[in-house]
């Protein structure tokens, strides 16, 4: 039942706050729908497992009982946060709105709060004497090379706000209007199809899908496809109600969400068992929307179920170039596959590995891209060197990663299996490219350990948190590299030797509390204090890679399993943790991908190239 919940406050004024708002209107809702909530629960049926386990049967042929998919919710969890009211009812609009917050890590601590604990910022860490950043002067080289008279251009045609809102939102109304199939009219209550449901509310999830996945390019070139059938449209606010999920503090999928993949599952169903439109691009699309919408739950053996269908019906359907869509179903299907084998870790499916993208043609310094480690097509990094957001440190650091990169992969050209270091008996010869590697990753080894940490105060980067989220996915990267151990392994406690020889170099106390910190954690906390409102604009492509290396070395038993509720406060978090940081990356990549197909595709290749080839603990088979 209820607890009670006490405001306490030093000066009146601060009950009118709109923390206390929000808390006493949450817990004046919970009390007063306690009793329905109760009969709700006892009565629920579960819709949505039956639902899941029929699209394995149609996607993928009869399975036995074990096979079938579980709900990604248990039914009673050992470790209980606070009750949310959104896990077992829809609200409306406006009810909805008291129960969001501004960022996750605050949804995390107003749903789970610890009784007398209060966030805690970590201690610094690194070295604290200003000479540790020194660094080349390559960041001075590239910057006397920028054209001095460049056209300023945007990486993505996106920004967060309510007049670019508005603006998505009249021109999805306006061409409803005019698709004879969906209806016509004006009003967007009329002209928006609407869900079986009468608890869900269309216009309303399409709003928040323009609103924190749409871009210019979206309308543009998948948009036409969606507007084709009420299904398309429909399905794709599954990621709009997970992302609403996250910032209400939902650790899993809300009752509304439910609803949504039911009936998205059924229209999958229906659509596969009618050879009319089994291999219809329209039903491809949603099996993508679906899948990008279970990407929130994080339950490794759904994600996989949905990517082998996607697969299997391209394949139906004759192969990735009979796609529709001027290439677009093709550069989107494999990079949803891409993007999900990265976070999980798994090997690319056989179809999406062996297809091969548009060659990627020569372009200017002054054209927008989005840059990344595992993407730099070009001498130096020509669109971040002109981003204030990216300091000369940061420049470096990356600009050492991309280095570390391809250093890496060339060192390792050809070869097909990776041996675990611990296990190989004879070390053969070093190769000049191999050679020329360790002598890369021990230069970067040092200069990476000395750098200090943004928490530091006095130094250029105190309070530069996007350094600061470059520097840790740099330390689980670089540190996976050398050990040739996954992303996952490498960012736990103790594991880093960069981390160890930072700590030994400042011989401090806080060199250890990354020591014995799960670097995932530590990276998530720091990408909270950043503004990712709009994905980092010319840092965009960064932004992918720092969750990306994130999302994948959040992989932990505890946010693995979903079939294992989490026992402790702790195991809660660090699925928590793994679901925001996989939502980083997936708003990233989808804001960026029907802009810049190419880059995104060829970067998620690459990256996972260096996965194939850090490998695990024993041999592995790798694919090229």
């Amino acid at each position: 039942p209820p607890q009670f919940h006490f405001l306490t406050a030093t000066d009146p004024s601060q009950f009118k706050d709109e923390n206390a708002k929000r808390s006493v209107r949450s817990q004046a809702m919970i009390q007063y729908r306690y009793k329905a909530d109760q009969q709700k629960r006892k009565g629920k049926d579960a819709v949505a497992p039956a639902a899941v386990a029929e699209e394995e049967e149609v996607v993928q042929g009869p399975a036995t009982a074990a096979e079938r998919v579980t709900p990604v919710l248990a039914s009673e969890q050992p470790y209980q946060g606070r009750d949310i009211a959104l896990m077992n009812q829809v609200l409306d609009e406006y009810q909805e709105q008291d129960h969001l917050y501004s960022s996750t890590s605050a949804a995390w601590l107003g749903t789970n709060p610890e009784p007398g604990q209060e966030y805690v910022a970590p201690l610094t860490y690194g070295h604290s004497s200003s000479h540790a950043l020194t660094y080349p002067s390559r960041y001075h080289q590239a910057m006397a090379l920028v054209p001095l008279n460049g056209a300023a251009e945007q990486v993505v045609d996106y920004e967060e706000s309510d007049e670019y809102e508005e603006k998505q939102m009249r021109i999805l109304v306006a061409q409803l209007a005019r698709s004879a199939r969906i209806g016509d009219g004006v009003d967007p209550f009329v002209v928006v199809p609407q869900f079986e449901s009468p608890e869900l509310s269309a216009l309303y999830l399409v709003r928040k899908c323009n609103r924190a996945f749409v871009t210019q390019s979206t309308m543009i070139k998948w948009l036409p496809l969606m507007l084709m059938h009420p299904h398309v449209l429909l399905s794709s606010t599954i990621l709009a109600s997970t992302w609403l999920d996250m910032h209400a503090g939902c650790s899993g999928d809300s009752k509304r969400t439910v609803l949504v993949k039911s009936e998205t599952i059924g229209w999958i169903n229906e659509r596969l068992r009618s050879p009319e439109t089994q291999y219809e691009d329209f039903t491809l699309m949603v099996i993508l929307h679906l899948l990008a919408g279970e990407m929130w739950s994080c339950n490794e053996k759904t994600l996989r179920i949905h990517e082998s269908g996607v697969a299997r019906l391209i394949v139906q359907r004759g192969g990735m170039h009979n796609l529709g869509g001027d290439g677009a179903m093709a550069e989107v299907s494999a990079s949803i596959s891409f993007h999900c084998d990265i976070f999980c870790e798994a090997t690319p499916l056989p179809l999406f590995h062996n297809w091969q993208p548009t060659k990627y043609g020569p372009i200017g310094s002054a054209t927008a891209i989005p840059e990344s480690p595992v993407f730099c097509p070009r001498n130096e990094f020509f669109t971040l060197i002109q981003d204030p957001k990216c300091s000369q440190f940061t420049y470096e650091l990356l600009s050492d990663m991309r280095d570390l990169t391809d250093a890496f992969i060339a060192a390792h050209e050809g070869h097909d299996v990776v041996q675990d270091v611990d296990t190989d008996d004879v070390v053969p010869p070093l190769g000049p490219s191999l050679l020329h590697f360790e002598l890369k990753a021990a230069e970067i080894k040092t200069r990476l350990a000395s750098l200090p940490s943004a928490y530091t105060p006095g130094l250029p980067v105190t309070n530069d948190w996007v350094y600061e989220a470059c520097r840790l996915a740099s330390i689980i990267y670089a540190s996976a590299i050398m050990l040739r151990l996954p992303f996952s392994v490498a960012a736990e406690p103790g594991r880093s030797p960069i981390l160890l020889e930072a700590a030994s170099q400042t011989n401090s106390a806080a060199g250890g509390h990354l020591l014995s910190t799960r670097l995932t954690e530590a990276l998530y906390e720091v990408l909270e204090k950043t503004n990712m409102n709009d994905v980092w604009g010319p840092m965009s492509g960064v932004l992918y890679w720092v969750a990306q290396v994130g999302s994948a070395s959040s992989r932990t038993p505890a946010s693995v399993d979903m079939s294992q509720p989490p026992r402790t406060r702790g195991e809660a978090y660090t699925t928590w943790v793994r679901r925001c940081l996989i939502m980083f990356a997936t708003r990233a990549m989808i804001l960026l991908i029907f802009h810049h197909p190419l880059p995104i595709i060829y970067g998620q290749k690459r990256l996972l190239r260096v996965q194939e080839l850090i490998g695990s603990g024993d041999a592995r088979r790798l694919l090229s």
